[in-house]
């Protein structure tokens, strides 16, 4: 990946110093981190412990040549993927095709000309960062459905096996027993329905087929509502919800994505609150932002469970604290929704004392 100072780092192979002192000139005025070496043998280490986004390799080198130290760095594993354009005065067809055959993406001719190498090399950058987004893509892509066919499978075999087990055998239950088996029926209905809205809503964010339409709104509006939803699931477990509104607060936000962070969090704060607790709100300004944090008392978290909560490439499932059952994905869909309004989500936690999401969303979507 490109440094965060400059476009992209490239190694610069070649044994002519005043080829090499043009080609710094011409880079550094494009602000790319340039890294240089005379032979082949080093470029390969070099290579190795630097993992540069690409290589100018020089063909006519002494000892190691152009064409074996390319063939040396296609079969090392950290450096099979960077691209190397070839330099050369040889214009021949066969000196190009051996270059191609070799794994280069390109060639540049000596004596150099600017406006070519700095267009070679921003193409073949932008194509190395493109392939590495679409891989992390699909990498995501693949872990993301692998957790949801896991998680699905799992409660709809539970909620098959309850069905079948009460409709073989209904006859021989008490009522209590019927009225038990049927509350953990609804209860695996209502997970495979929040697991497959998340799953719907986090899809169509990816595919940015989700509409966004800001508009002004008080944000104490989406939070009482979003609470007058789970009120009834708090009350089961006796869980207070507290809310501190000193005043009224107006952002320019999308409602229905809000709705939908603000019910992913709460839900979550009464699932990880033991029976008998708290879940505090707040809402307070700060400039240009509004603040809002959502704290339970509950089960907590240590640090290592902190790091993985919005990666994909880690499943991060927690009981919640009267055995409720949770995917995860509602917090990767939070981090998305709330990113297309240019907020932010932070977790402050502590095993078995709680654990606090704060967001923070801009007045005005700029």
């Amino acid at each position: 990946m490109p440094h965060k100072n400059n476009r992209g780092t490239i190694l610069v192979v070649d044994d002519n110093p005043t080829n090499i002192e043009l080609l710094l000139v011409h880079l550094h005025e494009k602000k790319y981190r340039i890294l240089v070496t005379r032979d082949g043998p080093n470029a390969i280490k070099r290579a190795i412990s630097v993992k540069p986004d690409l290589i100018l390799l020089d063909i006519m080198m002494p000892g190691m040549n152009g064409f074996e130290t390319c063939e040396h760095l296609k079969h090392e594993p950290e450096t099979k993927d960077i691209p190397i354009i070839f330099m050369t005065a040889l214009a021949d067809i066969d000196t190009k095709l051996k270059g191609f055959e070799l794994g280069a993406v390109d060639y540049v001719t000596k004596p150099f000309q600017k406006a070519e190498v700095c267009a070679r090399i921003k193409t073949h950058l932008t194509i190395q960062e493109q392939k590495k987004k679409l891989a992390q893509l699909n990498d995501s892509k693949d872990r993301f459905f692998s957790i949801v066919s896991h998680d699905m499978k799992g409660t709809f075999g539970s909620l098959l096996s309850f069905t079948q087990y009460v409709s073989k055998s209904f006859d021989d239950w008490s009522r209590d027993d019927l009225k038990r088996l049927i509350y953990e029926m609804c209860a695996a209905a209502e997970k495979n329905y929040k697991l497959l809205e998340n799953f719907l809503e986090w899809s169509k964010t990816q595919m940015g087929a989700t509409p966004f339409n800001p508009s002004q709104i008080l944000i104490q509006y989406i939070i009482v509502q979003t609470i007058q939803v789970y009120q009834e699931q708090a009350n089961t477990k006796n869980i207070k919800i507290n809310y501190d509104f000193n005043s009224e607060h107006y952002i320019q936000a999308d409602a229905q994505m809000l709705a939908t962070v603000f019910r992913n969090l709460i839900s979550n704060a009464i699932k990880f609150t033991n029976i008998g607790g708290t879940v505090n709100i707040t809402c307070k300004e700060q400039e240009d932002q509004v603040e809002i944090s959502i704290e339970d008392n509950g089960c907590g978290m240590d640090q290592s469970h902190i790091d993985k909560l919005f990666s994909i490439g880690n499943k991060c499932q927690t009981i919640g604290t009267a055995g409720e059952k949770g995917t995860g994905l509602g917090l990767l869909l939070c981090k998305d929704l709330l990113d297309k309004h240019n907020g932010s989500i932070k977790v402050k936690s502590k095993k078995d004392h709680g654990t606090t999401f704060i967001i923070n969303l801009p007045k005005k979507i700029m």
